[in-house]
């Protein structure tokens, strides 16, 4: 059975190809502040842009949903700027 993973990045990075739930992120942003896009889908060019987040210079900032939010097309998270590091939660879908 699968559960929530973690990932850690400091990249443009592609968390699923597979349907799941995205339960938030912890942003840690650099001096110059930062800040990261979520995608459902599999880049930036096709998915569709759920979420970005921007955080304040050397401070971390951390989101997480209540409800997590469904992904039919996986999660691509691109546009990562003046970041130190980028924790994502996400849940596979149970098969």
């Amino acid at each position: 059975m699968p559960g929530i993973q973690w990932f850690n990045t400091a990249v443009e990075t592609l968390v699923s190809r597979d349907p799941g739930y995205f339960h938030g992120c912890v942003v840690l942003a650099s001096s110059g502040g930062g800040r990261a896009t979520f995608y459902d889908g599999t880049d930036a060019t096709t998915g569709r842009k759920i979420l970005q987040v921007k955080g304040q210079a050397n401070h971390s900032k951390a989101i997480h949903f209540g409800k997590p939010l469904f992904c039919s097309r996986g999660l691509f998270v691109a546009d990562l700027s003046h970041l130190d590091d980028l924790l994502v939660l996400w849940e596979p879908v149970a098969e």
